[in-house]
Order: structure tokens, then sequence, then C-alpha cells
């Protein structure tokens, strides 16, 4: 891992400065030390400071990272401001054309899930994961201004539900309506039960189709369970929740027979081929079609829905109040 800044200076937990360094240095690990320019060894956590900004790999993070040596890995966590790490993963998060009261509503959706996990850190080393897994943040350069004016203009407001944070979970596109989080992930959250929603029919994947091949059918059964899958492959849907999507999908080849979650089929088709569980499965000789309607889990805010309403006139306020009903305005603090 090569960092580059104009100066780097490298300083332990305890913020002993341990070396200053022109131009860039390479970092690595030895077990759970650290190691820069394939010399010195440290310890296993070391915070980097670049001026006048921090280069990691080439991606600008802005002023410091924290290294840590952990598990056979080198890990870089960026240390950036709340508003500076917002307006970053919404410019990755939402498209660039989209109108300024719903990159408005998608500020204050991301600042209110990142000051939840800064409330409850996953890890005692970082409070968010840099991909979808939270949210897609790439580092500070190549941001927009409208994403910076969104940002600035929503600046520390956030979503409260009962005195705790929001979880403002948010997905492209419903295809028509939202999803449950009873259905999606088994508990229930009052402010994120499925709305009908047709604002977001301008998406490209608010009606969808894929064909599934014979030779991808067959490994997505292997990955569900059925080793031997070459003759007689049929795949079919075992049920439906209240909303309509997909909760349980069949397999069935030579006799034996899979039941699995949607999710997991899902998981194994491709989430940019099988876009959402909202769909139905046809055999087509050999092939199956997939038809469906939205992209991704559903919950929350549609994200073309947003825009949406707010090409029909809707402020920022007004939408995440549509898709977060029941929440608070309010300043947030971690």
């Amino acid at each position: 891992m090569t960092l580059s800044a104009e100066t780097l200076r490298v300083w332990d937990a305890n913020g002993r400065l341990l070396a200053e360094i022109s131009g860039h240095a390479v970092f690595s690990h030895i077990g759970d030390r650290i190691r820069i320019d394939g010399t010195r060894l440290l310890g296993g956590s070391v915070d980097v400071g670049g001026v006048p900004d921090l280069l990691v790999d080439k991606r600008r993070v802005g002023g410091r990272v924290r290294l840590l040596a952990r598990n056979g890995r080198l890990l870089a966590v960026a240390v950036v401001p709340v508003e500076t790490y917002v307006a970053a993963v919404i410019s990755r998060e939402t498209p660039k054309l989209f109108h300024p009261e719903a990159l408005k509503a998608q500020a204050v959706a991301s600042r209110t899930y990142a000051y939840g996990a800064l409330k409850k850190p996953k890890d005692n080393a970082y409070d968010l994961v840099g991909s979808v897994e939270d949210q897609v943040f790439e580092g500070v350069d190549d941001v927009p201004a409208v994403f910076r004016d969104a940002t600035m203009e929503t600046s520390g407001l956030v979503l409260m539900h009962r005195g705790d944070f929001t979880q403002t979970v948010y997905h492209s596109t419903c295809g028509g309506r939202t999803e449950s989080a009873v259905n999606a992930w088994g508990r229930d959250v009052p402010y994120l039960r499925s709305q009908v929603c047709e604002d977001c029919s301008s998406s490209s994947a608010y009606r969808w189709v894929y064909r599934m091949t014979q030779a991808e059918g067959r490994r997505v059964a292997r990955a569900m369970g059925i080793p031997d899958a070459e003759k007689g492959l049929r795949i079919s849907i075992a049920g439906l929740n209240s909303s309509g999507r997909i909760s349980r999908i069949r397999l069935t080849s030579s006799g034996v027979s899979r039941e699995t979650q949607a999710s997991a089929f899902r998981s194994a088709v491709g989430y940019s081929r099988m876009r959402s569980l909202w769909a139905e499965i046809e055999p087509d000789g050999d092939e199956w079609i997939i038809k469906g309607r939205g992209y991704g889990h559903g919950v929350g805010m549609c994200q073309y829905g947003a825009n949406g309403m707010a090409k029909s006139g809707k402020g920022f306020r007004e939408i995440l109040m549509r898709y977060y009903p029941g929440a608070e305005f309010s300043r947030g603090t971690p």
C-alpha cells in the first residue's frame, strides 16, 4: 500500500511521532506489525497524515488514515469529517443528474446512517465499511459541486425516531411498492413498512428481464446444494411475502429437491442480473426467463422515487417523510 503527500507524518497509538517522509512511502505488514519501505517495523496500528492531502494508492482520502495490521491484512481507515464523508458518499450512491431536492434527501439519509454507525460502530477500529455493506466511500476525489451543495444545504440535519437515529436504508428502484423490513430482514421497523410508490417509473430498472441459461441455472443449483443438476433441473417460486416479492425458491433435479431463501438465490444468480425479488420465473426450454420490477432490497427510500417526487415539486423534507413516516428532523451529534 503506497501513501503519498508532499510530507507524510507517522504517529503511534499514543500520538508519538515515529517518522516524517517526503513524497511517498510503501506500507506493508509482517504478521500483526506494520513495515515502512520494507525496512522499519512498527506496531500494529499507526496514524499517517499528509500535507496538504493524503493519497492512498493514488486515491485522495483527505488528511489522515489509520493503518491496521490485522488477520493477515493491512487495513486503511480514512479519518474524515462527517460532512466531507456525506458529500463523497452521495456522489457514488446517487446519479449526478438527480433533482437537487432528491440529492438533499439522499444527503440527510446518508448522514443519518453515518451518525447511527458512529453511535454503534461495527468494529472498535472503524465506524463504517466503505462499500455497499454500509455506504460506498471511494475517497474525496472527484466530488461534483451538486453533491457538495446538497450536503452543505442540509448540513447537520438528521432523522430521529423515538430518541434514536432512524435506520435510513435506501435502494435504487422499488418498482411500484417498497418492501417492509420485516419481510426483508425478519424484524419489524415502524417507519420501514411497504407502501405504494409509482414515482420511480422513469428508472430503467422499473421493469427488467433476465434470461438465465442452462449452464447458469446449473451453477446456481450447485451453489444452492444440488451437486448433480445436469438433467431436468426445475426452478420455481415456493413462496411470496405480503408485498408480492419472492420469499422462497425451490430447485429440483434428479430426484433431489432444495427449498431456499429467495435472497440466497438472488445472491447466487447475481444482484445485477436478478435485480430484485419482485419477480416471476418462467421456464423456457432448458432456460429460464426472470421478469422483475425494481432494483435492490426495496426497503426505505426509493432513490428514483425520490427523484420523481422532486421533479413533481416535492421538497426533500416531504420526500423523507414519505419513505420514513414517523421520523423527525433534528440536528445530529453522534
